[in-house]
């Protein structure tokens, strides 16, 4: 790593692993895993958690949908006074470390857009079918070749698809088909699921300064949300109203666009 420190480490609650981290790189930001504590909601709350009750919708709202830690925070003790959860000794402590795992305190720092540690997993199904707990060195090295080669067979039989397969679109879709012969076959989906969005919010442009052009963006069905977008030049940036970062401004973006 040339000497440097990673910027960030996502992890379980290990706490042989925490104490490592915090004393091998003492300026990397030490996340925990949001899927592993998660996945401990059911085990450990399950007398709220699998009844007929809005619980799990909440406390996902509460974790994954809000914009600033105050309003945060503030739904986090509204939940545990509507189910009775005061005196929970593991959401408690839960809470207390919750700069660790709760999204909105760590949108300022770098993650690669990654909350869980499951995209590691990659490594182990990089090498599935290929190697056991018995598997020596001398035929690691056979079967790590075998494995990379199927990686690369798969990537190949990719670029083929998204060279030659045709992608469909609508007919005055200019956009989507100039992207399409711009982007691979699984970007240029993302990119399209993200513009079939568009159409669920409307913009208005708000008085701009000499630096800014400002507009307000809505939804215009469903759940009230709106953000402030504010482009200067050619670069774009985006923020809830009242101050607070959005995480993933890209609907908005396009609907000004």
């Amino acid at each position: 790593m040339g000497g440097c420190h990673p910027v960030s480490i996502i992890t379980d609650q290990d706490l042989a692993m925490k104490g490592a981290i915090a004393k091998i790189f003492p300026n990397t930001h030490h996340r925990l895993c949001l899927w592993h504590i998660k996945k401990k909601f059911a085990e450990k709350l399950s007398h709220v958690y699998f009844k007929k009750s809005k619980f799990k919708i909440q406390m996902k709202k509460c974790i994954r949908s809000t914009y600033k830690i105050e309003e945060s925070e503030e739904k986090w003790k509204e939940l545990m006074k509507e189910y009775a959860l005061d005196n929970e000794g593991w959401l408690n402590s839960l809470y207390d470390i919750r700069s660790s795992w709760v999204p909105i305190y760590n949108r300022s720092i770098f993650f690669a857009g990654m909350n869980t540690t499951r995209r590691s997993g990659g490594i182990n199904s990089f090498f599935d079918g290929f190697i056991t707990p018995t598997t020596n060195l001398r035929e690691f090295v056979v079967k790590y070749d075998q494995a990379l080669k199927r990686i690369m067979d798969r990537e190949s039989d990719e670029d083929f698809e998204s060279e030659h397969k045709y992608r469909i679109v609508n007919e005055g879709e200019f956009l989507l088909k100039h992207d399409a012969k711009l982007y691979t076959r699984n970007i240029f989906n993302k990119f399209k699921d993200e513009w079939s969005k568009v159409n669920r919010y409307k913009v208005e442009e708000m008085p701009c300064d000499n630096e800014y052009h400002a507009y307000l963006v809505k939804k215009k069905l469903g759940e009230h949300e709106e953000f402030v977008v504010k482009l200067k030049r050619l670069k774009l940036g985006a923020r809830k109203k009242r101050d607070s970062y959005l995480d993933d401004a890209n609907t908005t973006i396009l609907k000004i666009v």
